[in-house]
């Protein structure tokens, strides 16, 4: 080899390592699962997010995205995630999607229409707050799912 061209290779082999240890390698579909198990909803969504943008037609980064934001409180994103799996979900999933979908239409509902009921009357005996509402709408099933992406 001439010296221009082992230069060149030098140049591009650094650039390479430089490359590589500035970014930060991608959490683990089981990592970000892991973080909504331990209560970092927050943290698991985010990551969730970035396998969404990566895997679009993923059910489970669907599903678990709908169960982080129905534990945040973000009850319209989960309900938007648990639609897309009833209908682009497997059979299992579909199911336990359409019930997550109708828990949440129930609170939904039952917390609009007594907020109807209670502007016309006295206040009821015992008032949820709303982190009640969404403490009572967590989903009590999680399945695991390990994929080798």
């Amino acid at each position: 080899m001439d010296k221009m061209t082992t230069r060149a290779l030098a140049l591009i082999g650094a650039a390479i390592v430089s490359t590589q240890t500035t970014i930060a390698a991608p959490v683990s579909f089981q990592q970000a699962v892991a973080d909504y198990t331990s209560g970092k909803y927050s943290q698991a969504n985010s990551e969730l997010e970035t396998y969404k943008q990566a895997y679009p037609n993923n059910a489970m980064v669907h599903y678990y995205l709908a169960l982080c934001k129905q534990a945040m409180g973000q009850l319209e994103g989960a309900k938007s995630e648990y639609l897309w799996v009833t209908q682009y979900g497997d059979v299992r999933l579909k199911g336990m999607a359409q019930a997550g979908f109708d828990q949440l239409s129930k609170v939904r509902s039952s917390s609009s229409s007594s907020s109807s009921t209670t502007a016309s009357s006295a206040p009821p005996p015992t008032t949820r707050s709303p982190t009640a509402v969404v403490a009572s709408a967590k989903v009590k099933k999680i399945i695991e799912f390990y994929a080798d992406w």
